[in-house]
């Protein structure tokens, strides 16, 4: 599974404690009825490439390419676990809906936000003094093409 940092989720206060500008990139073009969010900031500090390979990645029959095509294929981050990972307490008790999804390559979420609620969660956002603009996250399928350090 992909790893998030792990941490406990914040209020809104504490988002805007580390990042006081807080904006969050709001994406609804992706089939499914779920909405995607995430704190622009917090794609920012993410690495836009995986870390190129230590000796100690590459094997006799994994080779730098088939290293890269891992990382490309196993190691993105998907955008409904980014975004149930920073998303405030207040709006994930709010809107959150349990991740029902399963499969053999899903990793499921805390919560799930559902596209029904996209006006009232981004005026929630707003409320809670984030900044909300619409974008696009995904550059291929649901994952945010980002990893961690």
């Amino acid at each position: 599974m992909p790893e998030l940092t792990g941490e406990p989720r914040r209020t809104a206060a504490e988002i805007l404690a580390l990042w006081p500008s807080g904006t969050v990139t709001v994406d609804s073009g992706y089939f499914g009825g779920q909405l995607f969010m995430v704190l622009k900031e917090w794609e920012d500090a993410l690495l836009a490439e995986p870390p190129a390979p230590t000796p100690e990645d590459l094997e006799e029959d994994f080779g730098e390419e088939e290293w890269y095509e891992y990382q490309e294929n196993e190691r993105r981050i998907p955008l409904h676990l980014a975004t149930d990972e920073w998303i405030p307490i207040e709006i994930a008790e709010r809107f959150g809906v349990p991740d029902g999804g399963c499969g053999m390559d899903y990793w499921p979420a805390e919560y799930c936000y559902p596209i029904e609620k996209q006006a009232e969660i981004e005026q929630a956002l707003r409320d809670l003094g984030l900044t909300v603009v619409r974008g696009s996250l995904g550059y291929d399928g649901a994952f945010l093409n980002r990893w961690h350090p």
